[in-house]
């Protein structure tokens, strides 16, 4: 039997997700976690098979570093539950492939696509990931979203100036120079 695990601040979605998964194999064993469950120091099971994660745009980053920091076994699938472009930010910031689910979609297309990625069989897939963010990037990142400097991200990592002003460069290539939500997003998170 596969163990699932879900993510999200909506515990309503969580009930919905059992509701949609009813009759598969994940429907019997569908933990709940929040982020504020996770920063308590709950830890995730770490023999988990599917991870379904639904972001909020204002904690989006903190369950990226979430993501980024648990080591799941490799065979693990992660699916996002979220629109198009909170889908491409959160793969761009995790760095890796996952599997998304539009939270816009009806729930038989949602039943579909995760009857699909369940049976192996793959759902039509959203663009590759062409250019994922580095750890460098991604931890350069999390700390000016906490409000640190550019010197003082320097003189904590050990690196030059220069080099985290190229990184800076790199995840605003990554990201889009103009993206507000991104902004919005790092300033939701410096806040909590």
């Amino acid at each position: 039997m596969s163990k699932a695990i879900f993510l999200g601040e909506s515990f309503y979605t969580w009930l919905g997700m059992r509701n949609i998964l009813r009759g598969t194999t994940l429907f019997f064993d569908m933990e709940f976690h929040s982020s504020q469950t996770l920063s308590t120091g709950k830890e995730i099971s770490r023999n988990a098979d599917y991870l379904i994660i639904n972001p909020s745009e204002s904690e989006a980053l903190k369950y990226a570093e979430i993501i980024r920091a648990i080591s799941l076994r490799p065979s693990a699938t992660i699916i996002v539950l979220a629109d198009k472009n909170t889908f491409s930010l959160f793969q761009t910031v995790c760095g890796m492939r996952l599997e998304f689910l539009d939270d816009r979609d009806s729930l038989d297309a949602i039943l579909q696509k995760i009857t699909n990625i369940i049976n192996g069989k793959k759902p039509c897939a959203p663009k590759p990931l062409a250019n994922p963010m580095t750890v460098n990037e991604f931890n350069v990142m999390m700390l000016f979203a906490r409000g640190w400097s550019l010197s003082q991200i320097a003189g904590a990592s050990h690196k030059s100036e220069k080099t985290i002003s190229a990184y800076k460069s790199n995840i605003a290539k990554k990201l889009g120079h103009n993206n507000t939500r991104l902004k919005y997003m790092i300033s939701q998170y410096s806040q909590l």
